[in-house]
């Protein structure tokens, strides 16, 4: 599901409001969640799961140490982009999948 589609599918719920209202506002949550993630706090939303962002800090070595020699750093961070779907979502969605739908 895209972004148009996500606008339409809840404009479709929400009558009273306009396309361009339900944007604003799917723009601005993206925005809270982009700038929650940019400093490192997950995203939490009821009901369907958690969004983080994991750093690991790997030494340096091989070719990165090869090309840079000494002016590389001793460390570079290493960034995980998670989703942790909650138990409810992961059931309903193994359930969906023996169903073959």
């Amino acid at each position: 599901m895209n972004h148009r589609q996500v606008i339409r599918e809840v404009a479709g719920r929400f009558p009273d409001l306009t396309q361009q209202q339900i944007a604003e506002v799917l723009e601005m949550l993206v925005e809270v969640w982009r700038a929650a993630l940019a400093q490192s706090d997950d995203v939490v939303i009821r009901d369907f799961g958690r969004l983080t962002v994991e750093v690991q800090h790997m030494r340096n070595s091989g070719a990165v140490l090869a090309q840079m020699g000494s002016s590389a750093p001793e460390r570079l961070p290493r960034l995980y982009f998670r989703f942790y779907p909650t138990s409810e979502l992961r059931d309903e969605i193994e359930q969906l999948m023996k169903e073959g739908i």
